[in-house]
Parts: C-alpha cells; sequence; structure tokens
C-alpha cells in the first residue's frame, strides 16, 4: 500500500478533518494504489469507517486489472456498456470482476461522482464536522462544492491539497520501494550504455541502448507530453539545462557525457544525476566536478531529522564556492521527491521546513557553462534516524571512460 496511513491520521487530527476526498491522478494513486483518471477516493479519519473509491464506469479495466485498489468498496458513476454474452468454458477471474463492474452500475446508473460521494457521506455517517476536498482536480470554483456544502448543509468543506502534499512528504515503505526499483533500472541501463561509449557513437545510438535496457528491466521511459526522450547530452550540449532530446553529435575525446533523470517504475519515477568523461578529463572539468561532490556530500552529511533546509542550502553554496568555484550560484541544491516528482521541501534559501524521517530527498549541485559544458552528481537518499540512507549507489570520483 502506498499510503501513509498513520501519518494521514495524524495530519487529519492536526488539521481536524473527519475525512479527506482525493481527486487527481496522483493522489487517487496514492490513497489506493489505482492508476486512472476521473477518479475519486473517501478516505475517513477513523480506521473503522471502510474507505471508498469512485470510478468512471467507462474506464474499469483499471480497477479489475491492471492496478486493483486496496478499498474494497468501489462504486461507478457515468455511463458505458459491455456486452456480456454466454461465453462455452465460462469467464477468466478478471472476466467476472468487469462483469461485477458493469452490473454494480447497472444496479444504479448514477452519471454525477459528486452524487455517488454525497451518498457515501450520509452512508458513513460524515454529515456533520469538516472535510478536506482535494482541489487540484476540482477547483473551488467547481459547481460540486456547492452542492455538496446545499446537500450536507452542517459540513464544513475545505481545500485540501496542501494537506495531501504534507501527508505524502513522508514516504511509506512501498513508495520507497518503488524508486528504489526506478532508480536500480536507470542505474542499469546508464551502465550498460557507458559500456558501448566510444569515439564516434552518437547521443541518439547512446539513448537507444539507454532505453532498450529500460524497457527490458520492467521500467518505463519518461517524456514531457511524449515529445522529448532520454535525458542525455554529450559536449558542450551538457549546459543545457535539462536536455533530452539526444542528436546525432559524435561523442569526442575529452567530451563530458551527462544524465539527469530516469525512468519510471509503477508510477515513481527517479531524478539521478551522473557525469562521466571520455578519455582524460581537462583540468577545469576534474577541479570543478571535485567541488560540486564536495557540495553534494556535505548536503547529505547535513541530512538529518531537524535539519533546516535553507540552512543546508546556505551551507552547501559556500562549500561549491570554496571547493573550486568562486562564482557558483544556485536557487536550489536538492528537494523532495514523490509520485508528483518534485516534493516540498526545496532545498532553498527560502524555505525553512525541517527535515523528517522518511523523507525522499534529491541532493545535486550541478554547474553549467555555455560554450563549455555542465556537469552533475545528483543522489537520492532517504532520511533516516541516524545517517541517510542512500538509494543511488555511492559513486565519490568522476567517471572516466577507455577511448
Amino acid at each position: 500500500m502506498l499510503l501513509n496511513r498513520r501519518r494521514a491520521e495524524k495530519k487529519m487530527e492536526q488539521h481536524g478533518l473527519d475525512a479527506l476526498v482525493a481527486t487527481s491522478p496522483a493522489n487517487v494513486l496514492y490513497a489506493s494504489d489505482l492508476c486512472s483518471r476521473n477518479c475519486f477516493v473517501l478516505l475517513p479519519y477513523e480506521r473503522g469507517v471502510e474507505p471508498a473509491l469512485i470510478a468512471s464506469i467507462s474506464g474499469p479495466t483499471p480497477v479489475v486489472l491492471m492496478s486493483p485498489p486496496h478499498i474494497r468498496d468501489v462504486r461507478y458513476y457515468g455511463e458505458f456498456y459491455t456486452v456480456v454474452p454466454k461465453v462455452k468454458g465460462g469467464f477468466t477471474n478478471a472476466e467476472r470482476e468487469l462483469i461485477k463492474a458493469q452490473e454494480s452500475w447497472d444496479r444504479t446508473k448514477i452519471a454525477d461522482p459528486i452524487e455517488i460521494l454525497i451518498n457515501l457521506l450520509e452512508e458513513r455517517g460524515i454529515t456533520k464536522g469538516r472535510i478536506g476536498l482535494d482541489e487540484s482536480a476540482l477547483p473551488y470554483q467547481h459547481p460540486s462544492w456547492q452542492e455538496i456544502r446545499r446537500r450536507l448543509p452542517k459540513l464544513e468543506v475545505v481545500p485540501a491539497e496542501r494537506i495531501l502534499r504534507e501527508i505524502r512528504m513522508v514516504k511509506s515503505e512501498e513508495e520507497i520501494r518503488r524508486i528504489k526499483e526506478a532508480v536500480r533500472i536507470t542505474e542499469k541501463a546508464w551502465q550498460t550504455a557507458l559500456e558501448e561509449a566510444r569515439t564516434g557513437i552518437t547521443e541518439r545510438a547512446f539513448a537507444g541502448i539507454y532505453e532498450h535496457t529500460i524497457i527490458s528491466e520492467g521500467g518505463r521511459l519518461t517524456s514531457w507530453m511524449g515529445m522529448y526522450g532520454s535525458p542525455i547530452a554529450f559536449g558542450r550540449r551538457t549546459a543545457f539545462v535539462d536536455i533530452a532530446l539526444p542528436s546525432d553529435y559524435k561523442l569526442k575525446k575529452g567530451d563530458i557525457l551527462r544524465l539527469d533523470g530516469g525512468c519510471s517504475y509503477m508510477g515513481y519515477s527517479c531524478d539521478m544525476g551522473r557525469s562521466a568523461v571520455l578519455g582524460q578529463p581537462g583540468e577545469k572539468t576534474l577541479k570543478y566536478w571535485n567541488a560540486i561532490f564536495e557540495g553534494e556530500k556535505l548536503a547529505i552529511g547535513m541530512a538529518e531529522p531537524g535539519a533546516e533546509a535553507s540552512v543546508i542550502f546556505n551551507s552547501v553554496v559556500e562549500k561549491v564556492r570554496k571547493s573550486g568555484i568562486p562564482e557558483y550560484k544556485r536557487h536550489h541544491t536538492g528537494h523532495g521527491w514523490g509520485i508528483e516528482h518534485y516534493d516540498p521541501p526545496l532545498i532553498g534559501p527560502n524555505d525553512h521546513t525541517q527535515l523528517e524521517e522518511g523523507m525522499v530527498l534529491c541532493f545535486e549541485t550541478p554547474y553549467y557553462e555555455v560554450g563549455w559544458g555542465g556537469l552533475l552528481h545528483e543522489d537520492i537518499v532517504v532520511i533516516t534516524e541516524s545517517k541517510p540512507r542512500y538509494l543511488t549507489k555511492f559513486e565519490g570520483e568522476l567517471r572516466i571512460m577507455k577511448e
């Protein structure tokens, strides 16, 4: 189960909530383990009150086959029809679950998910008090807010996206497992591609090896709106921040190779950074990589429960400057990581959040110089009671590839 139930209860108690309602795909996945769209999850504060999932009957396949929720009470809305003939030999278990979903909607034929939500609140006895409604997929101005208040006038309904983000800051063991697997696959793909790196290989060919390995290892490629590709660059192109469109540029002696990002696994992505050099690195490359590594190492060394994000940031920037890049500037040197990629806190000058045990953080100290190149070393760690636990493999030296 992805949900950190104990922390959810703590935050609901802190905000005086009798229930939370998740609406966005990310929050629905987090609360129920279901990866789908146009769904709602009702999560009561009291453990003795059963949670419920509201899903569209036009999309029951994720519920019954691909990512079954841990929530047993699933209600369907909308309109959709699936033919159920007599089949010689009977149906499979998954087919029977699909038929049950269709039959459950046939009994009610409710079109509006808010109607089901109100019915559930009444059934659960949550008709007064206070609930948090996730406004990330159901804006505050949406008529549904007024309908709930009209039908349940003694129930206060407040925005809850921020509360859900507070809950998600501290990860459950299942979340950490999925991020760790995304890291493992990304590291293997990067290593496999590096083993094939030679003078003359193009970014595109290198990325092809990287991508093939990800798929064969059970990962998924991540791409912004389907437009871009692997987060890989060579040479001076490494100065382009977040570059993810491999080209026909051919690797040359002394070029930097850079990775920034990674694959996804079961809804959770990886954000790691690695740099390598083909042949002997130049003096500047080695000096600057050592400087950013010393900064990142300091950040991870300071990352313990109670440490303040802004204090870490200021110390890290100063460390990089003293270690070899006196003009170094950054807006952050790390960030939380989770189901929607960036999570709070931001390791920046204006974020005074104190770190908590169970947070997953990406620490990074990149350097980009147009016309020269860019260097990055980014690791993912879990905050523990003692010292941070690496999810990425520790690398204490710049990777130097044979020509």
